[in-house]
């Protein structure tokens, strides 16, 4: 009866062993490393010493007219903030997002808000974004912050 006891033992070991053994080597066959890239949908933030909050939008006006907007506030009254709107157009093959060449930019000094708007003539059959760029500087300081709204769809 002891023999059997053992080698009962010995047996459920062995069995509980190769499971953690089978357990680890799937582990390691479906471990992926991943390389972190910034994507253009990400807010980027160059430093964070005086921009609070940086926002832009985009709108359907007509059905050749896009409308935005951007503001840009700080935690203190710096010696120039300003936001500037970059209308984006989607390239239907590859997918990738360019400028148009339409771009505005809203400026004020010494105060800590800056906002705007501005309509944007476009061709319909083509997806339209915003990306902003909201900036301030204070001594020497440029605080850099990148946003990009969603696709409006024409």
């Amino acid at each position: 009866m002891r023999n059997v006891s053992r080698i009962l033992f010995v047996i459920s070991m062995a069995i509980f062993s190769f499971f953690f053994y089978i357990t680890d080597i799937s582990a390691n066959e479906h471990e992926v490393t991943v390389k972190p890239t910034i994507k253009e949908d990400i807010i980027q933030v160059q430093s964070a010493n005086y921009i609070k909050e940086g926002n832009a939008t985009i709108r359907r006006v007509h059905s050749q007219t896009v409308g935005s907007s951007c503001n840009t506030s700080s935690y203190s009254s710096v010696q120039q903030i300003s936001c500037t709107i970059y209308l984006q157009v989607q390239n239907k093959t590859t997918g990738q997002w360019t400028n148009t060449g339409k771009s505005k930019r809203f400026v004020n000094y010494y105060s800590s808000y800056v906002s705007g708007s501005v309509n944007f003539y476009i061709q319909t059959g083509y997806d339209y974004r915003i990306r902003s760029i909201h900036t301030t500087t204070q001594s020497g300081t440029i605080d850099q912050l990148i946003a990009v709204t969603g696709e409006l769809k024409y």
